[in-house]
């Protein structure tokens, strides 16, 4: 099991002096580094089709270069010897081992987790100095990689044009640090930063989403005017005789603007969609090839079979009035409050052993929502990974 913080005892003094504020060097993080998965391993999940992936060759004077996988296996073969990376993205919904690596990040709320990224380098390997709109934890799992950064965070930067990559037409560097297998370098949002690999090497980028305001409103309004009802059309206060026929009153402006605030600010409905918004996954999610019951589930339980959650899953909840609001996966169930300490544990943790499940069985509606989560696939048997 992993340990439960990255930052042992520290939370407290992060969140309080670095989060979203400045960067921090954290040696041996995690000792000795990771051996999840090596260069070829990477490469084959970026041939793979639905498997968010990019390469990036740096040609020299701000040549740069990227391609978008899938990539065919012979490509490889054509690279030159230095200076090109690749990136896959949500490595943590493929691998188990990558997905537990979210364990270590629990002082953040899971709302916040965006993925976990693993980038492969060769010698002098990297994207370019960029910005993140995101905060980002980067672990150096394997080789060493030197990363500079910049003083402070920045707003509009100016980018070179005419690239697919988001690459600073002038980047200066006031620190740099030399990482090796197991270090951890925290950013905030917005500051500049440099990697280059130092040989070969991996690096695991864990980003966490900050969902922009037009995002927001762009998917809020979409679900407002799928789910309000038709009835809500505007109507005069009172019309006048000898107004010019081309004016449009002010309180009819006011009326009209107040009516589509009434549309969005319908609480009912944004406490359905948030949920749903704020653990939305990257990529589709399948449900399950067979159909599970209470009395199958219950049947594995009852013969000490432990359960876990599906790769990289997002799992949130917040109450409204008496009951509980259960998001898992872009999709928002309510369930009654009586479930709260089980939902709880369902978000807190990846992995259930048969006797903690099976003491909330009889609770209301419990062994309904476990049939849904796993017909879904956001559950499954521990034993099948």
């Amino acid at each position: 099991m992993l340990d439960r913080s990255i930052l042992g005892s520290y939370q407290d003094i992060f969140l309080e002096q670095y989060w979203q504020k400045k960067p921090l060097l954290i040696r041996q993080a995690i000792p000795g580094g990771m051996n999840y998965i090596d260069g070829d391993e990477l490469a084959g999940f970026a041939g793979q089709e639905g498997v968010e992936s990019r390469l990036v060759i740096d040609h020299g004077a701000n040549k740069w270069e990227t391609r978008f996988g899938p990539f065919e296996d012979d490509m490889w073969s054509s690279l030159p010897d230095r200076s090109w990376s690749i990136l896959v993205q949500a490595v943590d919904r493929l691998l188990p081992e990558v997905s537990r690596l979210r364990d270590r990040f629990r002082f953040l709320p899971n709302w916040r987790v965006d993925d976990i990224m693993i980038s492969y380098a060769v010698d002098q390997g990297g994207v370019g100095p960029h910005t993140d709109h995101y905060d980002v934890f980067l672990i150096q799992g394997q080789g060493r990689r030197r990363w500079e950064i910049g003083g402070e965070s920045l707003h509009n930067p100016e980018l070179i044009p005419d690239l697919e990559m988001k690459i600073l037409k002038t980047f200066e560097s006031v620190q740099s640090f030399e990482l090796d297998p197991g270090d951890m370098l925290y950013l905030p949002p917005g500051f500049a930063h440099n990697g280059v690999a130092l040989g070969e090497c991996i690096t695991y980028s864990v980003g966490f989403r900050a969902p922009h305001q037009k995002e927001l409103l762009l998917s809020y309004l979409q679900f407002c005017s799928q789910n309000m009802g038709e009835e809500n059309f505007y109507q005069d206060e009172k019309l006048l005789a000898d107004r010019e026929p081309g004016l449009i009153l002010p309180q009819e402006l006011s009326r009209l603007r107040q009516l589509m605030l009434n549309g969005i600010a319908d609480e009912n409905l944004f406490y359905k969609w948030i949920g749903g918004f704020l653990t939305e996954p990257r990529s589709f999610h399948e449900q399950a090839e067979q159909e599970y019951t209470a009395k199958s589930i219950l049947k594995g339980l009852g013969q000490g079979r432990s359960v876990c959650r599906a790769e990289g899953g997002r799992f949130a909840y917040y109450p409204v009035g008496d009951r509980l609001h259960f998001a898992v996966e872009g999709e928002c169930i309510v369930v009654d409050s009586s479930l709260a300490e089980v939902v709880a544990l369902l978000c807190r943790e990846q992995e259930w052993n048969a006797a903690l499940l099976l003491a909330h069985a009889e609770k209301l509606g419990f062994m309904e929502l476990l049939c849904h989560l796993w017909n879904q696939s956001y559950l499954r048997w521990t034993d099948l990974s």
